[in-house]
């Protein structure tokens, strides 16, 4: 469990990280990205296609609130004072 966890909040947080690191490469670079003949083009579709491998973040970030809920909140909600 604390293992499928780890890797749950892992993917979630990388897959998030690497749009964001993706939009800010684009803005900084002036969009420049977006035309074939820049290097960052071949970055930026290499991180997109790291992002979507094994699902991105809205495939494991229910998969950790699940976990998350399942062993710490619902307990915690539940457990009388």
């Amino acid at each position: 469990m604390a293992a499928h966890f780890a890797v749950a909040a892992a993917k979630t947080q990388a897959s998030a990280s690497a749009a964001e690191i993706a939009r800010i490469a684009h803005q900084l670079h002036g969009a420049i990205g977006i035309t074939r003949l820049n290097p960052l083009h071949l970055a930026t579709t290499r991180l997109w296609s790291w992002r979507d491998e094994d699902g991105d973040e809205t495939t494991w970030a229910p998969a950790l609130a699940r976990s998350v809920t399942a062993a710490t909140l619902w307990p915690t909600l539940t457990a009388t004072p």
